[in-house]
């Protein structure tokens, strides 16, 4: 049986940009993703989130809204707002299992760099009992096997593949990487260029960059 494929695409979104719109777009078409969830962080160990939840999930909801198969979940805000404890993508990746229906797999979506960083994360070797990972590797600088912890270069020699079929014929523990086309932008970028007053042409939607503007925010 073939799997359906859930992208999980998690992040603080401060704010939402082209580069992350289009990576989550690569994945879609690459890997035949039925949808994608964009989880804004609440609460994150690994993040410093500059806006409030508020204006970053509005915001999400304007950019998406172009996208039939892309999604707001909100469930970490959530979740940090009534127990104000860190998020953990573990706990996210657990709540979503519970969700998700039979022939459903889910795909967590990281970069190269948050993945070389992977075993400072909570239960870091458990996300695999939950999805699997699909890391966007930059063109500039791939990962070497010298980069990986022995514990990293472990899970990466025995998960590793090459062909999206394998996705979905698998329910979790299984690592692709691929190098897209993307805009290699930031949202610290973004934030710097607004108080710099430079256009954002090119870096957010127009619908962000209206809000941005009318909101008076990163200012």
């Amino acid at each position: 049986m073939s799997l359906k494929l859930i992208g999980v695409f998690g992040g603080a979104f401060d704010p939402i940009h082209y580069g992350h719109i289009k990576l989550a777009q690569a994945w879609k078409n690459f890997a035949s993703l039925s949808k994608v969830l964009f989880i804004p962080s609440g609460l994150a160990p690994h993040k410093n989130i500059v806006l409030e939840n508020k204006h970053r999930l509005e915001m999400l909801d304007l950019a998406l809204k172009p996208h039939a198969d892309f999604f707001t979940d909100n469930r970490e805000i959530k979740k940090n707002q009534s127990d104000f404890l860190p998020s953990y993508t573990i706990e996210t990746l657990k709540s979503l299992t519970q969700e998700k229906e039979e022939g459903q797999a889910l795909c967590f979506l990281i970069g190269s760099d948050a993945f070389l960083k992977l075993e400072s994360w909570h239960l870091w070797s458990k996300l695999f009992n939950y999805c699997h990972i699909l890391i966007v590797e930059r063109r500039e600088s791939p990962i070497h096997m010298d980069q990986l912890t022995p514990l990293l270069k472990q899970e990466w020699n025995k998960r590793l593949i090459q062909k999206t079929e394998y996705l979905h014929g698998s329910g979790c523990g299984l690592i692709m990487v691929k190098q897209f086309e993307y805009i290699d932008v930031s949202s610290s970028q973004i934030r710097d260029a607004i108080h710099l007053d430079k256009n954002l042409t090119h870096l957010v939607p127009e619908e962000i960059a209206d809000f941005i503007n009318l909101n008076q925010l990163y200012r």
